[in-house]
C-alpha cells in the first residue's frame, strides 16, 4: 500500500496545487468498513508523515476515517440521511465534502437503470444549501471499458445515465441543469463559502391554513442567494417573503435577494432531452472476411492432472484460457451433465472433438465459487469412445471492490469437473492441458501485419452462428470532418453479433454481448428508481475514440466466441448532438 501511494504521489507531483498544477485533495481510502482501526490510523500517519510534502487535505469516506483526514460521504443525499448533521457535531472544523452523489453502473444482463434528474438535482441543490463546500458526481462522465479494464459483471459503457454518456455526448437534461446549478453555486461560492448558513422554517399550506413543519424551510446566505427546500413528498405551497410559492415534491428553488428564481431543481422545461440522433455512417452491408480460431495450434501448453485456476496462468493478459482433456463417455445422452466449480462474472463454453455443445455464463457484478451442472446433448457420441472435451473459459471482469486483505479473486476452473458422472480430475495419466489466450490473439490477427500471417475466408455467410470464430471488414470515414468525430462519436452497432471482443485498428474497444437486459421486480441498487429498455440488449452501440480511426481503410476486427447470428446486421454509426 506505501509503495502504491508512494508510486502514485511521485507520478503527479508535478500536478500538485504547490507546483501550479490543478491538484487540491487526494483520496487514501474509500468506503473502508473493515473493523480495522490500525490500519485506518496507519493510513493517517501515512499522509501525515510520509506525504506531508503534498502540501494537499487527505480524505476518507464513508467509514472509518483517521483523524488526521478529512472525512467525506458517499450516498444518494449526504443532507436527507442526517450526514451533514452528525458530520458538524463530530467535526466542526472540517468541511463538508461529498465525494461521491451517486449515478452508478450497469451489469450484463440488467436493463438501464435510471436516476432521475429530479432526483439528482434535488440531492444536489441540498447539499449546496447546507454549507457543502465540494460535490462530487459518480460519474459526470459515464466511461468505458476499453480492452480488458472492465470490472466484474459490468457493461463496458461503464454508465449511460450519467451527465455525460459514455461516448462523451451530453445526456439531457441532466447535463445543462446540473451545469447550471454548478455555474451559480460557483458565482455565489464566496458568499456562501464565508459563513455559516441561516436556517428557518417556512410555512407550508396543509388544505386549512399555513402550518410550520419540519420540512419545508430555507437557507439563507445574505447578501446573495437562499436555497429554499421542500423535503415532503408532494406538491404544495409555502409562504416566503410573503410570496405564494409553488414547490414540487422533494424540491429546491435558489432565489437572490430580489425574489428572482435563478433555479428549480424540478424544473427542466426548457432543456430538450431529446438531443440526439444515430445515423448510419457507412452506407449499404460490410464486406467480412472470417478465420475459425483453431483447436490444435503450437501455443505452449501446461499440463496438470487438475485444471489450474484462470489467472495465475494469464497473469490478465487475456480473458482467454483453454482447458483440454481426452474423455470417454459412459452413457452419452442428449441431457448429459456436465458439473464445474468455477467463479461468479465467468463464461464457459463446452466443446467435443470440436463441436461446440454449449455454455453456461455468469455476469453478476461480484465473486465467490459457485458449482454449476450444464445439460449437453451428447446424443450423437459414442460410448467407451475417446473424445477430446474442450473448455474454454472467459473472464467478464475482475473483481474491483471489498476484496479484502489476503483475499484475490479467482477465474475459470476452481475444483473439481465431471463429465457423465464421471470425475476428471486426479488421474495422473490423463491430464488436463492448459493454452493461454487465442491464437488470434498471439498472432495478433486484428492488426495490419497480423491480419496478413492466417488466410480469410471471403464466404463469411458459411461462418454465421460459428463459435470461436474471427470477422474481419474495412470501412472508410472520409466523408466526415475529423473534428466533427469529438463532438458527434462513432459507434460500433453490435446488432447481430453475440458476444467477444471488437478491434478497430488493432485496438480493442472491449467487450461486447448482445445479452438481453431484464428489468428487475424490484429496482436495482445505489439511487436508481427505475429502468427503462427492458428486453433490448443491456448494450448495443460501443463507442470508438476519434484517435483510433483513420479516414480511410479502417481495419475491423471481431472475435465472436459464441456465434454471430447475422454479422451482415454490424454497423458504423454516429450520435449526432442536435444544437
Amino acid at each position: 500500500m506505501k509503495r502504491f501511494v508512494s508510486d502514485i504521489v511521485t507520478y503527479v507531483d508535478p500536478f500538485l496545487a504547490k507546483n501550479g498544477g490543478p491538484i487540491i485533495l487526494a483520496q487514501i481510502e474509500n468506503e473502508y468498513d473493515g473493523d480495522d482501526m490500525a490500519y485506518v490510523d496507519w493510513c493517517g500517519s501515512l499522509v501525515t508523515n510520509d506525504f506531508a510534502s503534498t502540501q494537499i487535505p487527505w480524505i476518507m469516506c464513508n467509514g472509518h476515517a483517521a483523524n488526521s483526514t478529512i472525512e467525506t460521504c458517499n450516498g444518494c443525499n449526504c443532507f436527507d440521511d442526517g450526514w451533514m448533521d452528525q458530520h458538524r457535531r463530530d467535526h466542526p472544523d472540517q468541511p463538508m465534502l461529498y465525494t461521491e452523489n451517486w449515478g452508478w453502473f450497469q451489469p450484463w444482463g440488467q436493463a438501464l437503470g435510471i436516476r432521475t434528474p429530479q432526483d439528482l438535482s434535488y440531492s444536489a441543490g441540498e447539499w449546496f444549501a447546507g454549507g457543502g463546500a465540494y460535490l462530487s458526481y459518480y460519474m459526470w462522465h459515464g466511461g468505458n471499458h476499453y480492452g480488458r479494464t472492465g470490472g466484474s459483471g459490468l457493461t463496458t459503457a461503464y454508465s449511460d445515465d450519467v451527465h455525460l454518456r459514455a461516448d462523451g455526448t451530453p445526456n439531457e437534461p441532466k447535463y445543462t441543469h446540473l451545469g447550471r446549478l454548478q455555474h451559480l453555486v460557483t458565482e455565489h461560492a464566496q458568499v456562501i463559502l464565508s459563513q455559516d448558513s441561516v436556517r428557518s422554517p417556512v410555512p407550508y399550506w396543509d388544505g386549512k391554513q399555513w402550518a410550520i413543519g419540519t420540512q419545508q424551510f430555507v437557507y439563507s446566505y445574505p447578501p446573495s442567494v437562499h436555497f429554499l427546500i421542500n423535503q415532503a413528498k408532494e406538491q404544495l405551497f409555502v409562504l416566503f417573503n410573503n410570496q405564494n410559492i409553488s414547490m414540487s415534491l422533494q424540491s429546491v428553488q435558489i432565489y437572490d435577494y430580489n425574489q428572482h428564481l435563478l433555479w428549480n431543481s424540478a424544473n427542466m422545461s426548457n432543456i430538450n432531452s431529446n438531443n440526439t440522433v444515430i445515423v448510419p455512417v457507412v452506407t449499404g452491408s460490410l464486406d467480412w472476411q472470417y478465420f475459425v480460431e483453431p483447436s490444435q495450434t503450437n501455443l505452449p501448453k501446461i499440463t496438470a492432472s487438475n485444471p489450474l485456476e484462470q489467472l495465475n496462468l494469464t497473469n490478465d493478459e487475456t480473458i482467454y484460457l483453454w482447458y483440454r482433456r481426452n474423455v470417454s463417455l459412459s452413457q452419452p445422452s442428449a441431457h448429459t451433465i456436465v458439473q464445474v466449480q468455477t467463479r461468479r462474472a465467468n463464461s464457459l463454453l463446452f466443446f467435443l472433438d470440436g463441436q461446440f455443445l454449449g455454455n453456461f455464463d455468469n455476469s453478476e457484478h461480484a465473486q465467490g465459487t459457485i458449482t454449476v451442472d450444464i445439460p449437453l446433448n451428447l446424443s450423437q457420441f459414442h460410448p467407451n469412445q475417446q473424445y477430446l472435451f474442450e473448455i474454454l473459459s472467459v473472464s467478464l471482469g475482475i473483481d474491483n471492490f471489498n476484496i479484502g486483505p489476503g483475499h484475490f479473486d479467482y477465474k475459470g476452473i476452481v475444483g473439481n469437473v465431471s463429465l457423465d458422472g464421471q470425475s476428471l480430475i486426479g488421474n495422473e495419466t490423463n491430464v488436463w492441458e492448459h493454452q493461454k489466450g487465442l491464437f488470434g490473439e498471439a498472432r495478433q490477427i486484428y492488426t495490419e501485419q497480423g491480419s496478413k500471417t492466417v488466410e480469410w475466408n471471403p464466404k463469411w455467410t458459411t461462418a454465421v452462428n460459428k463459435s470461436v470464430t474471427w470477422f474481419q471488414t474495412r470501412f472508410d470515414l472520409n466523408h466526415l470532418a475529423r473534428e466533427d468525430l469529438n463532438a458527434n462519436p462513432v459507434l460500433l452497432d453490435a446488432t447481430g453479433l453475440n458476444r467477444g471482443h471488437a478491434f478497430v485498428n488493432g485496438n480493442d474497444i472491449g467487450l461486447y454481448w448482445l445479452i438481453e437486459g431484464s428489468c428487475q421486480i424490484s429496482v436495482p441498487c445505489c439511487c436508481l428508481q427505475r429502468e427503462i429498455r427492458c428486453g433490448q440488449p443491456s448494450q448495443r452501440y460501443y463507442h470508438i475514440p476519434s484517435d483510433w480511426l483513420m479516414p480511410k481503410n479502417n481495419l475491423l476486427t471481431i472475435f465472436e466466441d459464441l456465434g454471430a447470428s447475422s454479422p451482415a446486421s454490424v454497423s458504423l454509426v454516429q450520435r449526432i448532438v442536435i444544437t
